[in-house]
């Protein structure tokens, strides 16, 4: 929600700095940029779009140039400024995310390696998140956008069309959307939400598009009503998981694959689908009962092994499942201590003994967690025998043990903390 935010908002002072001919719009253009990466790390992937779309602006006007390149470098100084003040003391851990699940060796584990099912996959999780009428209206939007550019070009002739595109605001928003969305499908990741920044851009170059192709004042009025009418109807599912709300139906497109016609369900509740979780007829996917249940068995994890370590030695958590990781036990922690209990679960997956080795070797540790099978697990599942050898080789016992909700036993490992 907020990298959303922070980016349309950015977008919004692009549009409205006069093609960087306004200092006061420019310097919020930087200030919104550089909340972008604060928001959410993985936006800087879409700083080539926004660097693109600003010198499309600066360019696109022979007046005033040097004021708007200007303007420009002051907006990026600025954005540097504003992200400094978290990247000067993030950067390190920031980079290595970046170089290894962006695009570094376990990008592949969170998405598919090869180009096309790439391009596919990106297609389809923002299909997923916009779901069946927002996907078309995007799709028939662009389309009408693209007819409409096609008909100025025959009847206005070269120029005329082309000094239009130049100067209309929806072409840099068309550039940061076509440049972000090609960012997206070069990494193999593809995370949760990460299309979700380019969807207001999405949305407002459709309605353009429409606009565009729609000449007369009072066909464009009626338009809009029947946009809003059939928003209004692909939004009431999305109002309570409840009845008369409640919906849940999927449709499949070509190249999009399988995605949510009308569903109140949201991201999560598919990725605990995909994790065997619950019941899949149940409306919220984990009932109440289940979700209580998976509380407890967190908070019982952490009261066992808090005792077990020191605030300066990390817990090495052996497994990586959706509804208990080390977001779930840094929340235990957090309840429970103001002093914050380090967690890895950057585990190699699948990995061998001597992968796992050198992860518990790369650590100060005295406290390990495993888990038997791999229901649950967010895929591609731990080696979890191979990470019981290491963890014997270097020196861990099993002194206890918890059984979660789907039936797992979570085997909590320690050694002397020396």
């Amino acid at each position: 929600m907020a990298a959303t935010f922070c980016t349309t908002a950015a977008m919004l002072c692009l549009v409205s700095s006069q093609q960087m001919r306004s200092l006061r719009w420019s310097i919020a253009l930087g200030f919104f940029v550089g909340l972008m990466v604060i928001a959410r790390t993985v936006t800087i992937a879409f700083y080539p779009a926004v660097m693109l779309a600003v010198l499309w602006c600066v360019f696109s006007r022979r007046e005033r140039l040097g004021a708007a390149f200007l303007n420009a470098v002051i907006a990026g100084i600025v954005a540097l400024i504003t992200a400094a003040s978290w990247l000067a003391f993030t950067w390190r851990p920031v980079f290595e995310y970046l170089t290894r699940f962006g695009y570094g060796d376990k990008a592949t584990s969170y998405g598919p390696a090869a180009f096309w099912q790439s391009v596919q996959t990106t297609l389809q999780y923002m299909a997923i998140y916009f779901q069946l009428f927002q996907t078309l209206l995007i799709l028939a939007g662009v389309l009408a956008l693209m007819i409409a550019t096609l008909v100025a070009f025959y009847w206005n002739g070269w120029h005329k069309t082309s000094a239009a595109i130049l100067s209309s605001p929806i072409a840099p928003l068309s550039i940061f959307v076509a440049v972000s969305t090609a960012a997206l499908m070069s990494s193999s990741n593809k995370g949760t939400g990460f299309s979700a920044p380019l969807a207001p851009a999405l949305l407002i170059i459709a309605i353009y598009g429409f606009r565009q192709l729609i000449p007369a004042p009072t066909l464009r009025g009626a338009g809009a009503a029947a946009l809003a009418l059939a928003s209004a109807f692909a939004a009431f599912p999305l109002v309570s998981m409840a009845a008369p709300f409640y919906r849940h139906s999927q449709i499949e497109l070509p190249v999009f694959g399988w995605i949510p016609a009308l569903s109140s369900r949201g991201p999560i509740h598919w990725y605990l689908k995909e994790g065997g979780l619950g019941d899949p007829e149940d409306p919220t996917i984990v009932p109440e009962e289940m979700s209580r249940q998976w509380y407890e068995a967190g908070r019982t994890i952490y009261n066992r092994i808090k005792d077990k370590t020191r605030p300066d030695r990390v817990v090495m958590l052996g497994f990586r499942t959706y509804p208990l990781n080390g977001n779930t036990l840094t929340m235990f922690n957090r309840l429970d201590s103001a002093d914050p209990l380090p967690i890895d679960n950057d585990l190699p997956f699948p990995g061998t003994v001597a992968d796992y080795d050198k992860w518990i070797k790369a650590r100060a540790t005295c406290v390990l967690l495993s888990a038997d099978g791999t229901n649950g697990d967010i895929p591609p599942p731990v080696n979890t025998p191979a990470l019981e050898e290491a963890a014997r080789e270097a020196g861990f016992t099993v002194f206890d043990s918890v059984f979660v909700p789907n039936g797992r036993e979570i085997k909590l490992w320690s050694r002397p903390c020396s």
